[in-house]
């Protein structure tokens, strides 16, 4: 006769190493908070120049940390990866000043939920708002990042010519459904370098392709695009 757990002794002393991992975890995470929070304290001195109402996130130095610990992983996914050190990041930030995301979305508003919390972290409270202008307006006030889905009208149009909002990130769903814009007060030199979004005029947008570049339209309004541009070899170089 056999059963199904032949050695419960090996067992239990192999989750109680488990248990003191899981401790020694907690431990680091909590010290590497710690650490994040000297140094915005350290950083709070020197930020008499900049924009009070900036964001604190810092998605060039949030994509470095992922990728360079996506390459030293073994064994864990580099989605886990990052959905881990987002969540991480997030706490951090809304400890030294929260904010919301303001969320415009009335086709998939149960979808742009999921993605913000994928792409934000769960800490980060989501309030939905009566429409793409009134999320513009939390975010100009630096309280709040501007989640809007795209395909609710031609808002995004206003962003080619707005000195204080940046589009921060895009959550592009597959085939384009259900996708939408992150926006904010951000300084441009702190966006992640691998994928940016821009509103370009008919006449730009030809030239852009016309050299090579990797860009592709994602929503038109008359002659104005909104435009994904991927930081990739120019395309005639490749070919060549």
């Amino acid at each position: 006769m056999t059963t199904a757990n032949s050695n419960p002794r090996t067992i239990d002393t192999l989750r109680e190493e488990i248990d003191a991992l899981d401790e020694q975890m907690l431990s680091l995470m909590e010290k590497r908070l710690d650490l994040a929070a000297a140094i915005a304290a350290a950083k709070s001195e020197d930020l008499e120049h900049e924009d009070p109402n900036e964001l604190l996130l810092r998605p060039a130095r949030e994509a470095s940390v992922i990728a360079r610990l996506a390459s030293l992983t073994r064994r864990i996914p580099a989605a886990s990866i990052a959905a881990i050190w987002r969540e991480l990041m997030a706490i951090n930030l809304q400890a030294q000043r929260p904010i919301e995301i303001a969320l415009s979305a009335t086709r998939h508003p149960a979808r742009m939920q999921l993605m913000a919390r994928a792409r934000f972290g769960t800490i980060i409270p989501i309030r939905e708002t009566a429409s793409p202008q009134a999320a513009l307006d939390k975010a100009r006030a630096g309280k709040a990042i501007a989640l809007i889905e795209i395909g609710e009208g031609d808002w995004w149009t206003a962003l080619a010519e707005d000195p204080e909002l940046v589009i921060v990130d895009g959550l592009l769903a597959e085939g384009g459904r259900g996708s939408a814009l992150a926006i904010g007060r951000l300084s441009a030199d702190r966006l992640g370098e691998e994928r940016s979004f821009a509103v370009l005029e008919q006449g730009e947008l030809a030239a852009r392709l016309g050299r090579g570049e990797a860009v592709l339209p994602i929503a038109v309004s008359g002659a104005l695009n909104l435009c994904v541009i991927e930081r990739v070899a120019p395309l005639a170089r490749r070919a060549a």
